[in-house]
């Protein structure tokens, strides 16, 4: 490209920088409705099945798909780096892999969110603004956070959620119950298996969020290096 006429230079670099930024935008926004997908389907049909459902829900199975989302996203970040100068290619993939990871695979979380809020507007008749104002009541008062944030970390513990008012309302009590009738058949205190349920449920989410970063590294070389052929 040195031996070209400035002029052509200029285009071409013009050209390879429009390229990247429609090759990268068009890749963030199929790895995100893939992902949305996938949860739409797995609340359809995977996430009802009798008594397996909560079980997968809660260990969040569906983010298994990270594979093959963040591979994608990787390998063609990596490939569209030689659409960039060389000097400033891989840099540039790499910067924006390491903004865009942590929001693509952060959506799962905030779908499920808005899903469920529509869920108790629907259940209870309210409209999503209303059901957010329940739900942000419901989070203050179990993890001092309203909002998206306060339903992660409470997800974090109980991954299943009331889908009415009324089983909010009655959720305190319920976990009265159940920790009580726990401790009579175990005799092991509910503080501990709260502690065990939490650490268990935040090593899945790091579990799921390292296999995301190795992936996407992994093929962001594989893609480097099938750009250099």
């Amino acid at each position: 490209m040195e031996s070209l006429h400035p002029l052509f230079r200029y285009l071409l670099q013009t050209l390879g920088f429009g390229f990247y930024i429609i090759l990268a935008g068009l890749i963030v926004i199929i790895a995100i409705l893939f992902k949305v997908s996938a949860i739409i389907l797995a609340d359809k049909y995977l996430y009802n099945i009798l008594f397996l459902g909560d079980l997968l829900r809660g260990i969040e199975i569906i983010e298994l798909l990270n594979i093959l989302v963040f591979a994608m996203l990787g390998m063609v970040f990596g490939i569209a780096a030689a659409l960039l100068p060389r000097k400033i290619g891989r840099k540039v993939s790499a910067i924006l892999l390491i903004i865009l990871v942590p929001i693509v695979f952060i959506t799962t979380p905030i779908t499920r969110y808005y899903f469920w809020l529509e869920k108790v507007g629907a259940d209870s008749g309210l409209s999503v603004e209303q059901a957010e104002v329940i739900s942000n009541s419901f989070f203050l008062k179990k993890v001092g956070i309203p909002g998206f944030i306060g339903f992660y970390l409470y997800t974090g513990k109980f991954p299943v959620l009331p889908a009415k008012k009324s089983e909010m309302i009655e959720m305190e009590q319920l976990e009265k119950s159940v920790n009580s009738r726990f401790v009579r058949l175990t005799g092991i205190a509910p503080t501990l298996i709260n502690w065990l349920m939490i650490l268990c449920f935040w090593l899945i989410r790091v579990f799921y969020f390292s296999i995301a970063i190795f992936a996407t590294i992994n093929h962001f070389h594989q893609g480097l290096r099938f750009a250099k052929r």
